[in-house]
């Protein structure tokens, strides 16, 4: 049952892409507006955002098993996983900022990044900053809802994509929570790094960087990405270089989510 869901749901994913119905997060605004409203502290006010939809799922799903069975955990499984699933057009903002960066214009091309990745430090270099902003967000809209729905079911991806939005709406007021939900699928996801490109250099992020509760998802992946594929730091900071970055950390998402499908598709034949 729950590959049938997930061979939908990403499958639809893939095939439609962000947005429709299952995306419109004003419903999600609204509710936030309302929590504001009560005056919470950050843990309870972060749980009713996150645990109000999810309890309304629950009693759909529990009034739609009275009518159609085992279809109904199907129908909304699915549902379920494809809202977890990530927001905006991000590969065609990827191809819109490296059309930019290959003819030079660097302007356009910093207009595309997350307003996180503008306002970091002006001395990093432009391809380091590029790269730590397009694996993530590459990261962030796939691997973490789809690890979440193998370990806890399609309400745990759910809770995932509902703590992201939480997040975003808040200008980071639940940094603490995101930075814990993205460690277990940042790490696997830098082990399936280490293994399709050079593990014996990218092998010791494994067992120092990976360790530390200190180093983000962000900085964690971008490493991984640069040390796998063997990217030449002192390059990074010049425009071949930015779109040298911006091109790997696109094939690496691609080659990881060609592994996950795969791994995925062999466990549920076991």
């Amino acid at each position: 049952m729950s590959y049938l869901i997930f061979i939908f749901a990403v499958g639809l994913f893939a095939l439609l892409g962000a947005g429709g119905p299952l995306h419109g997060d004003r419903w999600f605004y609204a509710l936030s507006r309302r929590v504001d409203a009560v005056e919470l502290d950050l843990w309870p006010s972060l749980a009713l955002r996150v645990g109000a939809p999810l309890l309304a799922g629950v009693t759909v799903l529990w009034a739609l098993e009275a009518f159609l069975g085992g279809l109904a955990e199907v129908l909304l499984g699915t549902a379920l996983l494809y809202f977890s699933l990530g927001r905006g057009d991000y590969p065609t903002e990827l191809q819109r900022f490296l059309a930019r960066a290959r003819v030079g214009d660097e302007e356009g091309a910093a207009m595309l990044l997350s307003e996180s990745a503008a306002d970091r430090d002006s001395g990093e270099a432009r391809g380091q900053r590029a790269l730590r902003d397009f694996a993530y967000r590459g990261f962030a809209r796939w691997f973490p809802p789809v690890l979440y729905f193998w370990l806890l079911g399609p309400f745990g991806a759910a809770a995932y994509r509902l703590v992201a939005l939480a997040n975003t709406d808040s200008d980071g007021r639940f940094d603490a929570a995101q930075r814990l939900l993205d460690w277990l699928p940042s790490r696997v996801l830098l082990l399936t790094f280490c293994v399709l490109g050079d593990f014996d250099r990218s092998k010791g992020l494994l067992t120092r960087e990976a360790l530390d509760t200190g180093v983000t998802a962000e900085t964690l992946l971008a490493q991984g990405v640069t040390r796998a594929w063997r990217l030449d730091d002192e390059e990074l900071d010049n425009p071949q270089g930015v779109v040298t970055a911006v091109e790997t950390a696109q094939k690496a998402m691609n080659r990881a989510t060609g592994v996950w499908v795969v791994v995925a598709s062999l466990l549920a034949l076991l």
